[in-house]
């Protein structure tokens, strides 16, 4: 049953990464690339006899890779999708909906640690400041209340313990950082230590024990969460009616019934106390010297093509070296510091690297920088594969009207053979 329904879904699904024939792949640089990225997903290892499924979960594997297979893709997945799927004997994650990235230009901060919290502040944000450490290889979330800190999550460690460890990874390491937005009631619902009660596959059968839950017990909050093949979404119960909803879909994969007897009071965390006045998030440069860059896939940091081991964490570069310029541009394609993203973006452009692709799709439609997906512009108006095109369009129709412009620029000059000119 399991595999089936999986199957379906990734029918009407795209690859992250893939499909690339067997003969074409090196699979343990693909599995390396993914776990330092802390990758959650699927990998499907296709041949002409079946098909099989393989999880990873926050750069982990979990399973045996198959010994031979004729077609690998990856899919990105969210993590509780994957624990109810493959019946993983690993906890669920905290469901927290990343729909609503906002963007914060660091580099008119000077990459200041304190100035990047003040202008959180500014901002009034409410939600959480999701924080990857690519050296360390953990994910913490910092949750956010009118702009100010509430509570820090990494691992099994909460409050100020979890929020001074992130702030030393920002400080200290190569992070990648997303900020997202959050209803303040679903937040508050998120913080005050929700149990998990059930969950069920059918949409109704769900929404049914819920309100029998509530009638029976009064007091209960109750959160029914969408889980879908890449997003959660929210639907708020209070004495069986719904008082919330955001992003929920009726046709997710599961639903999970959380519930809290009452809501916690909000406890104010100063992440200054932890920061010194001149502190930095740690970004790392281009050598503008080289025409070739070359970056640790361990912790992103610039290397040279001579170094065995990364100079700033360790890692051993020996099979680095010697892995295709294709697959370090699909690596680059991660890259927490945007301006290297940025290059990376624009050579697979120029190569037209059809493997890029899948990539440029999710940049599209996750992140919120106005620079990085005029670079996915660019980027796409430069190859020649009909994929590209579809993307233009759909670029045609984003939120930013400059994006808008500058899609509809690209695909007038692609589909008349470069012949007009844009407007003066």
């Amino acid at each position: 049953m399991v595999r089936e329904k999986l199957l379906d879904l990734l029918k009407r699904a795209k690859p992250t990464l893939g499909p690339i024939s067997r003969d074409a792949v090196n699979l343990s640089w693909i599995l390396e690339m993914h776990s330092w990225s802390l990758q959650t997903g699927v990998y499907t290892f296709q041949s002409l006899e079946r098909s099989s499924f393989l999880p990873m979960v926050d750069g982990h594997l979990l399973g045996s890779l198959e010994d031979s297979f004729d077609m690998l893709s990856f899919y990105r997945t969210t993590k509780n999708a994957l624990v109810h799927t493959f019946k993983l004997s690993i906890p669920l994650e905290l469901p927290l909906r990343k729909a609503n990235p906002i963007w914060i230009n660091l580099e008119s901060l000077s990459f200041n640690l304190k100035e990047f919290f003040r202008k959180i502040e500014d901002f009034g944000t409410t939600g959480f400041v999701e924080v990857e450490d690519r050296i360390k290889k953990e994910r913490g979330c910092i949750f956010l209340y009118n702009g100010l800190v509430v509570s820090a999550k990494v691992g099994e460690e909460e409050s100020d313990t979890a929020l001074k460890r992130i702030l030393r990874s920002l400080s200290e390491n190569a992070c990648l950082l997303n900020i997202y937005e959050l209803n303040h009631i679903t937040l508050e619902f998120l913080l005050s230590k929700p149990k998990l009660l059930s969950y069920f596959w059918d949409f109704e059968e769900a929404e049914r024990f819920l309100k029998e839950i509530s009638k029976r017990h009064a007091s209960l909050t109750a959160l029914l969460v969408s889980v879908s093949l890449h997003e959660y979404g929210y639907r708020m119960y209070m004495d069986g009616e719904v008082i919330y909803e955001e992003g929920f879909d009726t046709e997710a994969l599961f639903f999970e019934i959380y519930v809290i007897k009452s809501f916690m009071e909000l406890n104010f965390l100063k992440p200054e106390d932890y920061i010194s006045e001149h502190e930095k998030i740690k970004v790392l440069k281009s050598d503008e010297k080289s025409t070739i860059i070359y970056f640790c896939p361990a912790c992103w940091s610039i290397v040279s093509q001579k170094d065995i081991t990364c100079p700033n964490c360790g890692y051993d570069l020996t099979e680095f070296h010697n892995m295709p310029y294709e697959y370090k541009l699909l690596m680059g394609l991660e890259h927490p510091v945007v301006e290297m993203r940025m290059n990376v973006i624009h050579t697979v452009g120029v190569k037209d690297l059809k493997e890029a692709i899948p990539q440029l799709e999710y940049m599209i439609n996750r992140e919120s920088n106005p620079m990085l997906l005029m670079a996915v512009v660019d980027a796409l108006a430069k190859m020649s594969h009909p994929e590209a095109l579809d993307l233009l369009r759909k670029l045609a129709h984003h939120t930013y009207p400059i994006i808008r412009s500058r899609a509809k620029y690209a695909l007038e000059k692609k589909l008349t053979g470069g012949r007009r000119s844009p407007a003066v």
